[in-house]
């Protein structure tokens, strides 16, 4: 209105009041896996993804040169 003070944009940088749907997180993510493949040629998979003994040298990789996961 005119006259009134705006309304600041930072209160839409606040978590939502409902949870992410699992999902829709879900198909962001594979969006993201498939366009990092088709622009730069990285594969993104999961170590749960891959079969042993790849997974544990691919985590223990990754370890050693990022550091430890925060899922575990």
């Amino acid at each position: 209105m005119k006259g009134q003070p705006s309304i600041s944009a930072v209160y839409r940088l606040a978590a939502p009041d409902t949870p992410p749907d699992d999902i829709e997180q879900w198909g962001r993510i594979e969006r993201l896996r498939r366009a990092a493949w088709r622009d730069a040629g990285v594969i993104a998979v999961s170590p749960n993804e891959l079969p042993e003994p790849l997974a544990g040298q691919i985590k223990s990789w990754a370890e050693d040169a990022y550091g430890k996961s925060r899922k575990g």
